[in-house]
């Protein structure tokens, strides 16, 4: 009845309270799980026309409703627990990819409150297959969660990866594509690892040692060098990384080289040698006295021409950056002979490899930095920001290293020609015989 002058809401009918959950009881084929009809969101279950509540699916769950979930321990692969966790999926799906262990697999899961099996009704009971499989509401949150996660680390990595590129393209051009080209993350994170150490010019001992320093474990990935090797790393961006396994150096000239006890001499054929340097053999070098400066090149076809010109003088081409080893022969030969001349590129990898092997040297040495750009040639690259960024804080050295960085950042240009290399370290040998 309506009461006079009122308005509609004034006769209202109150909401019901919501339905209780209904949980069939008298079905017990399932140990340690129950079948019940899950409440629908409304809080209402359908009614049938005497008012009863109905219901055409049931769901099975863990006995205890309020358990929390717990991931049982050796069932799932990590790949496998995502996706069960990830989201519902149709039964169909879960037998394609578990096969004859699917009930298996689901039922522990769903004792372990991890999921809820549903099932449409055959009568008063449940079907014999089920007909699909809910993850814990908190399960797929915390997937959700963690696959935006991994979406903005992976977009972060992608984004740090096209920077190096830029960074690299004109030195390192197989690096740079490389990581524009790759896209798995676990192998372009590697990738960036690496460009980052190559950007700032370090230098490792061994693969082991990168890999402890980047992974806290020396076997976390101990096959980094032929991971990069196929993502189109160039050899000698893996030398300057210090990943070759057992490095190279190139030696020529009268020079004679002891393994062991034998002594090889290397003088009558024309240099450089690839010497390959390995932990299991200790190497010495012996330079013939009285053969005049010891000649250090970073451009292979440089020294060839030189040792092709003048087979009396030690040449050591170090294969671009040089690891250890290949500083510690260095060092060896330089003491030797009356003065070393260290001639690299001009350019910013010239400079780092100048660097790293002046530095190495006993500090009452004779040594000579060559500066390419003093001779003749033509402009090569412009330099990047990059290139110029990390070119001058070895200008500010009070030293040849300091003196060869700033003349490479007045010229603004890289020099790597090998005519150009030979005119100058030719100039050069010229001045000190004179003198």
């Amino acid at each position: 009845m309506t009461i006079p002058g009122g308005s509609a809401s004034d006769n209202a009918v109150p909401d019901a309270e919501p339905d209780r959950e209904i949980v069939l009881t008298w079905i017990t084929d399932y140990p340690g799980l129950v079948v019940y009809a899950p409440l629908p969101a409304s809080g209402r279950y359908p009614r049938d026309r005497n008012g009863d509540p109905y219901y055409r699916s049931v769901r099975l769950r863990a006995e205890n409703p309020g358990q929390p979930p717990r991931r049982p321990a050796g069932l799932l692969s990590d790949t496998d627990w995502a996706w069960m966790t990830r989201s519902e999926h149709a039964w169909r799906q879960v037998a394609d990819k578990f096969g004859a262990q699917a009930e298996t697999i689901v039922f522990a899961l769903a004792r372990a409150a991890c999921v809820t099996i549903g099932y449409d009704l055959t009568g008063s009971r449940p079907a014999p297959s089920p007909k699909r499989v809910y993850p814990h509401p908190d399960l797929s949150a915390a997937e959700k969660y963690r696959r935006a996660v991994r979406r903005d680390q992976r977009s972060t990595l992608q984004s740090r990866a096209a920077e190096l590129a830029a960074d690299l393209r004109d030195e390192w051009p197989g690096v740079a594509q490389a990581l524009h080209t790759t896209e798995h993350p676990d192998r372009l994170g590697w990738a960036v690892t690496a460009a980052t150490d190559l950007t700032a010019g370090v230098v490792h001992n061994s693969v082991r040692a990168f890999v402890q320093t980047h992974a806290g474990s020396t076997k976390a990935r101990d096959d980094v060098q032929r991971l990069l090797t196929e993502l189109g790393f160039e050899p000698d961006a893996l030398a300057a990384l210090g990943l070759s396994r057992s490095p190279y150096i190139g030696i020529g000239g009268p020079v004679r080289l002891q393994v062991s006890d034998a002594v090889i001499d290397l003088s009558p054929l024309p240099g450089p040698h690839d010497i390959r340097l390995s932990p299991q053999h200790t190497i010495s070098i012996d330079i013939r006295r009285g053969t005049g400066p010891l000649l250090i090149i970073e451009n292979r076809q440089a020294a060839e021409t030189l040792c092709d010109i003048d087979a009396g003088v030690p040449v050591i081409w170090c294969h671009g950056q040089p690891p250890e080893p290949v500083l510690n022969l260095i060092a060896e030969a330089a003491v030797q002979a009356s003065s070393t001349l260290i001639c690299t590129d001009a350019d910013l990898g010239g400079v780092r490899i100048a660097a790293r092997i002046h530095d190495h040297l006993a500090a009452e040495l004779t040594v000579h930095v060559i500066d390419v750009g003093a001779a003749r040639h033509q402009p090569g690259r412009a330099f990047s920001a990059h290139s110029r960024a990390h070119l001058e804080p070895f200008a500010t050295r009070n030293d040849q290293i300091g003196a060869f960085a700033r003349n490479c950042l007045d010229r603004g240009y890289a020099i790597e020609q090998e005519a150009t290399v030979k005119a100058a370290l030719t100039e050069a040998l010229d001045r000190i015989r004179r003198n």
